[in-house]
């Protein structure tokens, strides 16, 4: 079956589409980048990740060449196209465009483009009886925008699959920040802890923020590294995984090494939201 992507104002066959090797998200990787889920033909909470593209692509000085609703329209044309109607995983990039001189662009003349791909679920035993972190000093340039600059998170992905673990954590100056494509929850208590500073908000994070209110007593503020070997439950959210478990962190198991109760809570409740998704 052939594959459709969105390339500068075309909705095309993905074998055709070409980005030329002067492009300077390639040469210099300046671009922007944003991850959404496609349920059952709709866009998941399609304003937030637009209005994060949007905040990125300013400072970047970044010309978004499409509006909100083309893009919005594009994006479920593609996953009909492709056959990805129940769930997708679709990928907006948008770089200068070619380079002048090698370092400059011309910002009328930006590249744009939208691929929608298959969804793959991992392991359902991830999600029943947790995964494992790996920690790394680090913290991404321009943290709070979705740049694509993941060269830390590429070059790390061979060790990450060595120590078994789910995804890599950064954590720098004593602090927990994020994951390399996740953000990260703590409870401790019967509280829900996440970062708030120097890190990309993610929108499922703010999904289950959203669910947590009026449950559970909720804290956006620093943690700290010593906080993981003595908090309860820890998980993880993404647009791509929704919410997954932490039973073990680097060498040290995270409480008693099971899924918490309010893991578990939040994760019927996510999964109950996204039937229905906005």
């Amino acid at each position: 079956m052939e594959k459709y992507c969105f390339l500068n104002g075309k909705i095309m066959p993905l074998s055709e589409a070409k980005v030329g090797v002067e492009d300077i998200g390639l040469l210099r990787g300046y671009g922007i980048y944003d991850g959404l889920a496609v349920f059952k033909g709709k866009v998941f909470h399609f304003a937030d990740h637009w209005n994060r593209l949007l905040s990125g692509a300013h400072i970047l000085n970044l010309n978004v060449p499409v509006t909100e609703e083309k893009a919005e329209r594009v994006i479920e044309e593609l996953a009909m196209k492709n056959g990805f109607m129940e769930r997708a995983n679709v990928r907006i990039i948008l770089t200068g465009g070619k380079t002048l001189g090698g370092i400059e662009y011309d910002f009328a003349e930006p590249t744009f483009y939208i691929l929608v791909e298959k969804w793959d679920p991992l392991p359902q035993e991830l999600y029943e009886k947790g995964g494992k972190l790996v920690t790394y000093r680090h913290m991404r340039g321009l943290a709070e925008y979705k740049t694509t600059n993941y060269i830390r998170a590429v070059n790390l992905q061979n060790w990450r699959k060595e120590e078994k673990a789910i995804e890599i954590l950064y954590v720098y100056d004593g602090e927990v920040l994020e994951c390399a494509t996740s953000n990260i929850f703590v409870v401790k208590d019967k509280t829900l802890i996440t970062p708030t500073e120097d890190i990309l908000k993610g929108i499922t994070r703010k999904v289950i923020l959203k669910l947590a209110e009026g449950k559970y007593k909720v804290e956006e503020r620093p943690i700290l590294e010593e906080e993981l070997k003595t908090a309860d439950e820890v998980f993880i959210s993404s647009s791509f995984k929704d919410i997954v478990p932490i039973v073990k962190v680097d060498d040290f198991t995270v409480g008693d090494g099971q899924v918490g109760e309010i893991t578990k809570d939040l994760m019927a409740k996510f999964k109950a939201y996204i039937s229905v998704p906005e």
